[in-house]
């Protein structure tokens, strides 16, 4: 990035000649700063140029408190915000961090590095942020269309997320399913030899195997599973797993069912690719939630 270009609004003449001064002070890197003096004037600033950073007070002319930050970050979503708050504004600093604000900074406590440190940081987290929204939208779509069912397990057990194939295979409705055990699904003689491939996830956390399931109407159906376990550091934190209907293939010549465990086997090495760049997606957030992020 050879220029960064700023966006301060800032309605106090005094705060601004300080923070451009810092900027000045700052060796390596070259800052373009154009000021705004209330909401309104910076909204109309992001409407005709792109901005690397917005450097925020919360107490405008024209806006006050979250409000403030609220509205930005609806005009410019994919902007990171710094916030410039006072000694008796830091706690409501801290809340606008939540509603979107990348970071905040205290008057009267900022220097040229701390500022520099802080506007480097607060970009590489939003584009760390915008990689994972795309990747999400991206992985979210192939989950729903393919044919395959793709469900998750917490560490107990409990179905965190089920897409609509394989609900659509047992037939449930997802939300029929949500917070269940595996097990509820499973024929009663395949409930063994579930937990002994879930309980070996740890030795290997990548596994396939057959197994059969019980649907709505208390049919059997089998599956071909692929299962890979989620860790966060050496917390088993659950797994996901992929299915596929093998049923009509049960008695079918050696030959034939050897070439179609072959394609299967290709299919799950693609799908394979596909789990291993969703683990950092529900990795970073806790299993529990993945159902209402990823619906």
């Amino acid at each position: 990035m050879n220029e960064i270009k700023v966006l301060l609004v800032e309605d106090n003449p005094g705060d601004v000649i300080i923070i451009r001064e810092m900027f000045k002070e700052i060796y390596g890197l070259d800052f373009r700063v154009v000021h705004a003096k209330g909401l309104h004037d910076g909204i109309n600033h992001l409407k005709n140029t792109d901005f690397d950073i917005l450097l925020l007070d919360l107490n405008l002319p024209d806006s006050q408190g979250i409000e403030t930050v609220k509205s930005m970050n609806q005009e410019a979503p994919d902007l990171p915000i710094i916030i410039l708050t006072g000694f008796s504004d830091e706690e409501l600093a801290i809340s606008s961090v939540g509603e979107g604000a990348q970071d905040y900074l205290v008057k009267g406590q900022i220097d040229s590095p701390l500022l520099a440190r802080s506007i480097k940081y607060a970009i590489e987290r939003k584009s760390i942020e915008r990689k994972l929204r795309k990747s999400e939208e991206k992985y979210r779509l192939m989950v729903e269309k393919i044919q395959s069912g793709v469900f998750l397990i917490n560490s107990q057990n409990k179905l965190k997320y089920v897409n609509e194939a394989m609900a659509k295979m047992l037939g449930y409705s997802v939300t029929e399913m949500i917070d269940r055990d595996i097990f509820n699904f499973t024929v009663p003689s395949d409930k063994y030899k579930l937990k002994d491939h879930l309980s070996s996830l740890k030795k290997r956390p990548a596994q396939t195997y057959e197994l059969e399931f019980i649907t709505h109407k208390g049919s059997k159906v089998c599956f071909l599973i692929a299962t890979s376990a989620l860790f966060k550091g050496n917390d088993y934190l659950g797994a996901i797993s992929i299915m596929t209907d093998i049923s009509a293939r049960k008695g079918m010549e050696k030959s034939l069912m050897d070439a179609m465990i072959e394609k299967d086997n290709e299919f799950f090495l693609i799908m394979g690719s596909m789990v291993e760049a969703m683990k950092p997606l529900i990795q970073q957030d806790n299993v529990e939630d993945f159902h209402d992020k990823f619906t």
